[in-house]
C-alpha cells in the first residue's frame, strides 16, 4: 500500500444529522459504505417464542446468538441442501462495534436470496456472519471536508470472517477468512453520531462473497 501524499486528494461537502455524509471526488467508491448501522427489524430484543411453539427470533437482532455462539432457534425453518430450491438467509454484520443486520444493494444478489429489513427473520434457513477480524493502517491519506471544513480520513484494510451457519440448529456449514483493501480515498464516508469520521475501514462487500454463499443459498 502507498503511503506518500501522492494518494488522490478531492474535496467535497457532507450532510449533517444523525447519519453524516462525506463526499471525496477522487477515486470510485471502495469496501461497502454501509456503515455499522444496519437495520435489525425494529431493534435488538431477546428471542421470543410462541405460547404454543418452538423459540423463533423476534427481531434479526436476536441472531447474534446464531453468529457467535452456535444457538439456533428451533422455531425456523429446517435447512435441507438437497433440495434444489433458493434457501432464504438474514446477512448480520459485525464491523467491530456489535452485530446487526445488513441488507445488500438491489442488484448484488437475485431477489429472495437474502431476507431484507422488511421481512420476518424468522423466515431465515440460514445466517450469513460477517465479522472483522483485524484493521490495518495502509497509510493512505484523503482530504475530504464537512460543512465547509476540511478534513484529513486515514484509511484501512480489514480482515474478515465469513461463516454459513443454520439458523434452525446452529450449525457452522462453512467458514472462509479474507481480507478487503484498496489503496484508492473513498469517494463518500458515512459516519454516525460520536464514531470517529477520520478512519475509513476498506470493509468486504455483500456481492465480493455471493459465489461462496450461493452453492448454500441456491444449490
Amino acid at each position: 500500500m502507498s503511503s506518500t501524499p501522492s494518494t488522490p486528494r478531492a474535496h467535497g461537502w457532507v450532510v449533517v444529522g444523525l447519519l453524516s455524509v462525506a463526499l471525496c471526488g477522487c477515486s470510485s467508491l471502495t469496501g461497502d459504505t454501509s456503515g455499522s448501522g444496519g437495520g435489525d427489524n425494529g431493534g435488538a430484543a431477546a428471542g421470543s417464542s410462541a405460547a404454543d411453539g418452538p423459540e423463533v427470533p423476534a427481531f434479526a437482532a436476536d441472531l447474534e446468538r446464531v453468529c457467535t455462539e452456535g444457538l439456533g432457534y428451533p422455531g425456523m425453518p429446517a435447512y435441507d441442501r438437497t433440495k434444489k430450491t433458493v434457501h432464504p438467509a438474514v446477512l448480520m454484520n459485525d464491523p467491530g462495534d456489535g452485530w446487526s443486520q445488513s441488507e445488500p444493494p438491489t442488484g448484488d444478489y437475485p431477489k429472495g436470496w437474502v431476507l431484507g429489513y422488511s421481512d420476518k427473520p424468522a423466515a431465515a434457513e440460514l445466517v450469513v456472519c460477517v465479522e472483522r477480524t483485524k484493521a490495518s493502517a495502509t497509510g493512505v491519506e484523503c482530504d475530504m471536508e464537512s460543512d465547509g471544513k476540511p478534513f484529513t480520513v486515514r484509511t484501512y484494510d480489514t480482515s474478515y470472517r465469513l461463516k454459513v451457519v443454520e439458523a434452525r440448529t446452529g450449525e457452522e456449514l462453512y467458514t472462509y477468512a479474507g481480507e478487503a483493501g484498496s489503496d484508492e480515498c473513498p469517494m463518500y464516508v458515512f459516519t454516525t453520531e460520536g464514531e470517529d469520521r477520520d478512519k475509513y475501514f476498506n470493509e468486504v462487500r455483500p456481492k465480493d462473497y455471493r459465489k461462496r454463499v450461493q452453492p448454500f443459498i441456491a444449490p
